[in-house]
């Protein structure tokens, strides 16, 4: 990359320079040599030079190329003329290097930012996440980066940012997830009388009257508005390199936002499940082939959720941001677009099913704090080819997420399981809403109108146990009973139904038509 004399100002922090010559980001450089008879006079040459030999320059050298004075005190500003080179003064002292150590210092800072240059123009080469490209830019700045799209959605941030962070914009748009505008513009039209229009970086001083300053880049290209990304002074005071590496920055990105004006969390890499999601057929050999590229394999266990806003937006851009903020929580899954929300595919060996569903069995929330999505979740399946059928299980779930009996919540989602609402599952498929006596258990029947008679709740307590897993301890707490009178229930229900729930094999007791009988009765009061 072409560096500026700005950055070459910061390069010699150490040595107390002083600049004399207008700060601008477009005062590139891509030469820089010791002046000497073979030097001729260029516009983006940087001349190193000791003071008597300044002092003794050619006119020509007035109009063209900048200028490194070693062992020299920088004149008054008010004696430097106007059309004077830029030049950049280092006063004399012990540690002064000569202007041939001087070269080789200036080379190896060209080469480190040569090399940050590179990479970060292989990253975006080769399409990466804007995540991955941010934290390579970020490691030239002091300061922490956030980027935000064209509809003002935050999108993601890096570098070092504090442990307690607390600034009015940035807290805001990380807790949230979108900027607050109003704010941001009320910042905005203090550092520039037309904000959205600037093209170059620009500084919002003490924008918030907290003391803090923010750095702008506006992305466009064209006259389209691609978004803008921001640095904020939380570690250190900004630096005129920080506007040259800003822009430099800006004008690559400028290149690439408009493929990526949304960011995604990538699909490419598991391709044939997008096929299969969408109805169509895929060769097991290539969907094999995909998921091994993923690191997965085909006999992996794997669910699917679908995930959504806890309030439904209309906004494309607010539903791509619930899409980017649930990735965050699950950097191992897979997510593809479906409509008004996002399909998330994840292997159980990285987030175990049973343990989210333990969370929402247990109302594990967060405290004082509004829910911000909603997802329903499919069982677990061991073959990636019904992806499909683990998709529309998750719909199923999605959709039940408000039910006072299914739904529930773990931490800030909203939450339903397609293993508590299967029944729902088979009576809209057999289409149960009309006469369904023809699916009970003769025995269940007859617990139904001893339960009546008796007002003891012989159905509820059987359907308890069996949705605990016949497990005494969760059943007795889900009724809030001691499990005495758990253990009496059991056994009237057996000596009054012939239905035996602690051995059901002696017995020949068929426990999934039970349980199926227990949901159609406890519906059909409902």
């Amino acid at each position: 990359m072409n560096f500026n004399l700005d950055l070459v100002l910061a390069e010699l922090a150490d040595l107390g320079p002083t600049a004399r010559y207008r700060h601008d980001s477009r005062l590139d450089l891509d030469r820089v040599e010791v002046l000497g008879p073979s030097s001729i006079p260029r516009t983006g040459s940087l001349f190193v030079v000791d003071a008597a030999s300044f002092g003794t320059l050619d006119d020509a050298f007035a109009a063209a190329g900048s200028f490194l004075v070693l062992g020299a005190d920088a004149p008054p500003e008010e004696a430097d003329k106007a059309d004077a080179p830029p030049v950049l003064y280092v006063p004399a002292g012990p540690g002064l290097p000569g202007p041939a150590e001087m070269l080789a210092r200036l080379l190896e800072m060209r080469l480190r930012l040569d090399a940050w240059s590179e990479t970060l123009l292989t990253a975006m080469a080769r399409d990466a996440p804007l995540q991955e490209v941010f934290d390579i830019a970020a490691e030239q700045f002091a300061n922490p980066l956030m980027l935000s799209d064209a509809t003002l959605y935050f999108v993601l941030v890096a570098g070092r940012l504090p442990e307690e962070l607390d600034d009015r914009l940035w807290t805001s748009a990380i807790a949230t997830g979108a900027c607050p505008i109003e704010l941001c513009m009320e910042a905005w039209a203090a550092g520039s009388s037309d904000p959205g229009a600037q093209d170059r970086a620009f500084l919002m001083e003490n924008a918030t009257g907290d003391g803090r300053s923010y750095l702008v880049r506006n992305l466009m290209c064209g006259e389209a508005y691609y978004g803008c990304f921001e640095l904020v002074d939380v570690n250190a005071p900004f630096q005129p390199a920080d506007f040259a590496l800003v822009d430099y920055l800006g004008n690559l990105l400028s290149l690439v936002m408009p493929l990526q004006s949304r960011p995604q969390p990538a699909e490419e890499p598991l391709g044939p499940l997008r096929d299969l999601l969408d109805g169509r057929s895929v060769r097991p050999q290539v969907l094999e082939y995909a998921l091994s590229k993923a690191g997965w394999r085909a006999d992996d266990r794997f669910f699917v959720a679908r995930f959504g806003a806890a309030e439904p937006a209309e906004d494309v851009g607010a539903r791509g941001q619930t899409m980017r903020l649930v990735a965050e929580f699950y950097p191992l899954a897979r997510f593809f677009d479906d409509g008004d929300a996002a399909l998330m595919v994840a292997r159980d060996a990285d987030y175990p099913l049973a343990a989210l569903r333990a969370r929402h069995a247990a109302h594990d929330v967060e405290t004082s704090a509004e829910p911000r999505f909603r997802a329903g979740f499919s069982s677990l399946l061991a073959d990636f080819s019904l992806v499909r059928t683990a998709a529309d299980q998750a719909a199923l779930a999605y959709d039940l997420v408000d039910d006072a009996e299914l739904g529930g919540a773990f931490g800030s989602t909203l939450s339903c399981f397609y293993d508590d609402c299967w029944f729902e599952d088979v009576r809209v498929r057999l289409g149960l809403d009309t006469d369904a006596s023809w699916l009970l258990d003769h025995a269940a029947v007859a617990l139904a109108r001893a339960d009546a008679e008796d007002g003891a709740a012989y159905v509820e307590t059987a359907l308890a146990y069996l949705r605990s897993g016949c497990n005494a301890t969760r059943t007795a707490e889900a009724l809030f009973i001691h499990r005495n009178t758990l253990a009496y229930r059991l056994k009237r229900i057996k000596a009054l139904s012939g239905i035996d729930l602690e051995s059901p094999a002696a017995a020949g007791t068929d426990l999934l038509r039970v349980h199926l009988s227990c949901r159609l009765l406890a519906q059909g009061r409902r």
